[in-house]
Formats: C-alpha cells, sequence, structure tokens
C-alpha cells in the first residue's frame, strides 16, 4: 500500500509549492502558475515551483480536454491517456483533431516547465516543502476540488483500480521536501512526456480517426436501428474495435520524421537528466522528507530501497542510452544472435509502422544489421533489487 501511494503521485509527476501547499486547497494550478509568473526576482526554488507547476497543469490541460468531450480512452496505454476522468453527462461531441490537439498542448507546456527549470542555477540551493495531499486538478473545469480530483486520488484510481483511500490502514505521511536533485528528476520526466507527445504528433492520429467516425456513422444511417450481437462481436466490443482501427490506421502511414527525431533527442535528453539525478542524491547528506532517498537517507512516503537499487537503474539507463545510439540493436527472431534491429534508424529515419511486413521481415530490413544485441541482464538485476515492485519503481526513477 505505501509504494502503491508513492506510485500514485508518481503517475502525476510530481513536485509542487505555492506560497504553502495547502493554499491549493482553494487554489487552482491555474491560478497557481499566475501567481508564480508574476513574482519578481524569483529564487531557485521559485523557479522551480514554476517548472513543476506548468508540469501539472499541463497534465490537468488534458484532463480537461477529456472531460470536456467526454474521451474517456484510459485503455490507451500511453502517458497522461491512462489517467482517469469522471464522465460529463453535458460533453460536446468528440471531434477528430482532439488529441493531436491535446498532445500539442502538453508540449508546450513541458516546454514551458523546462524554460522555469532551467532557470535554477547549476548547485542553487532548491528546498520546497509539499503536502501531495493538498494537490488537486480542477477536472471539470468548476474552480473547486470536487471527489476524486486530489492528485493522489486520481494515481490510486489509476494504479489501484479506485480503491478508497479512506479504508486504507498504514497511511504514510504526504509531507515532502524537494531539493537540489529533483529539479533533474523533473526534468527528465518533462522530456519523457515530451518524448511521448512528438510520436503521437508524428503518427498524427485525426484522419484516421476521422475515417472511423465517418463510416460508423455511414453505417448506423444504413442500419437504421440499434445495434445488436451479430456473430461473435456484440455492442459493447464495437468501441475498442473502433480504436483498434484508430491506432491501426494511425501508425500505418508514414510518420513525421522531424517529430520522431524529436522524440528520440528527448528520450536521450531524459536519460542524461536522471544520470544527473542519481548523482546529485548520492551526494546528499540530509535526510529531511526525502522523495527518493540515497542508502542513507529515508523515505518519507515509507517505502524501502535495497542500497544498490540506484546503482542497478543507471546500469538500465545505460543499457536503454546504447540502445537509443544504435550501440546495442533490438533482437530480431530472424536475425537469431547475430544482429537485430537500430533503434535509432527507426527514429532518425521512421518508416511506416506495418505490423505484418515488421513480423515478417520486410518492412524492418533497412534497419536491421549485425551487431551486439541488448539482453535483459541490467533489468534482472535492478528486478533482484526491487522484487515484484519493479514496475513501480521504475515509474517512480524515470
Amino acid at each position: 500500500m505505501r509504494l502503491a501511494l508513492t506510485l500514485a503521485t508518481t503517475l502525476l509527476a510530481t513536485p509542487l509549492f505555492a506560497q504553502s501547499s495547502a493554499d491549493l486547497g482553494t487554489d487552482s494550478l491555474a491560478q497557481a502558475t499566475a501567481q508564480f509568473s508574476a513574482l519578481p526576482d524569483k529564487s531557485p526554488s521559485d523557479h522551480f515551483a514554476l517548472g513543476a507547476l506548468h508540469f501539472l497543469r499541463g497534465i490537468e490541460k488534458t484532463l480537461q480536454v477529456r472531460w470536456e468531450y467526454n474521451a474517456a480512452l484510459d485503455d490507451l496505454d500511453i502517458p497522461v491517456m491512462r489517467l482517469p476522468v469522471p464522465p460529463n453527462p453535458e460533453a460536446k461531441p468528440f471531434k477528430a483533431d482532439l488529441i493531436a490537439g491535446l498532445f500539442t498542448e502538453l508540449l508546450a507546456d513541458m516546454d514551458a516547465s523546462r524554460a522555469a527549470l532551467a532557470q535554477v542555477p547549476d548547485g542553487a540551493n532548491v528546498a520546497l516543502n509539499v503536502n501531495l495531499a493538498d494537490l488537486w486538478f480542477d477536472i471539470n473545469m468548476n474552480n473547486k476540488r470536487d471527489l476524486g480530483e486530489g492528485i493522489v486520488e486520481v494515481g490510486t484510481i489509476t494504479l489501484m483500480g479506485g480503491a478508497d483511500l479512506g479504508d486504507a490502514e498504514g497511511l504514510p505521511p504526504m509531507d515532502i521536501r524537494f531539493d537540489t536533485p529533483d529539479v533533474a528528476w523533473l526534468t527528465a520526466y518533462t522530456h519523457l512526456l515530451s518524448a511521448a507527445g512528438e510520436l503521437v504528433v508524428a503518427f498524427d492520429p485525426t484522419e484516421a480517426i476521422s475515417s472511423v467516425m465517418n463510416a460508423v456513422q455511414k453505417m448506423e444511417d444504413l442500419r437504421g436501428g440499434p445495434l445488436v450481437r451479430s456473430g461473435f462481436v456484440s455492442p459493447n466490443e464495437t468501441q475498442w474495435i473502433d480504436q483498434f482501427a484508430m491506432a491501426y490506421g494511425s501508425l500505418n502511414q508514414q510518420p513525421d520524421a522531424t517529430r520522431t527525431r524529436a522524440a528520440h533527442a528527448h528520450l536521450l535528453s531524459m536519460i542524461a537528466e536522471n544520470k544527473t539525478f542519481w548523482t546529485g542524491i548520492e551526494a546528499e547528506t540530509d535526510n529531511v522528507n526525502e522523495w527518493i532517498p540515497n542508502p542513507s537517507q529515508t523515505a518519507a512516503l515509507g517505502f524501502e530501497l535495497h542500497p544498490a537499487t540506484g546503482m542497478a537503474w543507471q546500469v538500465v539507463l545505460d543499457d536503454v542510452e546504447a540502445m537509443l545510439n544504435g550501440e546495442l540493436l533490438i533482437p530480431y527472431w530472424r536475425m537469431g544472435g547475430a544482429g537485430g534491429v537500430n533503434l535509432q534508424k527507426l527514429f532518425t529515419d521512421p518508416p511506416v509502422f506495418d505490423i505484418v511486413t515488421w513480423i515478417q521481415g520486410h518492412g524492418l530490413l533497412p534497419y536491421l544489421e549485425r551487431g551486439p544485441i541488448i539482453t535483459a541482464d541490467s533489468i534482472n538485476q535492478f528486478e533482484d533489487m526491487t522484487g515484484s515492485d519493479m514496475m513501480l519503481f521504475s515509474l517512480l526513477f524515470n
């Protein structure tokens, strides 16, 4: 439970400070962002807070757009899209360009977050005290905090299927002090969301969504009545089929290479910032409400880390970085152990994502080469440190 609650907040990638976090019981993220943007002579902690506000505000906007159009879409395994939104009984009709527009706006918010974080001088002292329970998203845009809008609530619903926090026993304290190394941690998360955003926009789904929506409408007109079970397909399964068709149509087109190259650069920057973060926390000597602790510190949210966990994670980062740089290849069944797919080339000279030709091989042939392939050794070592919580700690560490 302690780790689940920790990761519930991490799903939203979290640090925030607005005057005091208690002010957020009434202030919205939009109000807090405006207040911090207007501050003269911002301190390093102020710049960090503003970067975190832009970050969280960007996530909030995606939730608001999805609520406005009743676009749940939380079965899509894409960052921010998996977060839950409540139903909107007075929603606007869904529009084909909603997803592309949502991620384009998210990219702008991540740029704003990084711009604020970049104003924190190297080595500057940052210390922000936050009660995570005070933070909330104004999902339904009514300028007040409603049930289910707390950041911890949203994250817990995502991770634990709607578990009631009020029934949780042994709830850890939510008071965190974010400090200097966490600037790099948050910056890394902005790069992660930017990479996801660039890839979505690179494979702009607008045309595919429009085609599926138009076809569904025409078939409804031809049918002239409600859909009944036909063969193996029930009416309840049509939404999944339509979403699959939209996703397949989006991927089965030539992507924007400028966007995929930008995503590649963001992923490399994410790894670089993550390494900076680990170097920073390893040098810390304090032990005050730590977000992610080094072996001599204690996590404020109550989880425990094996002393070698940080080192093991950095080995995972090294492997991913080598894969992104084409130095380690992705295993491919027709290559045996002789080589595999060059991931760097997929980003820099992207092909159409055709699952049939990729499985058979001729669609991937230009990206296959001989060379060393990535193994599971580093991730297995990380799993030895974290056990069944490996995926949750991966999310926490970014």
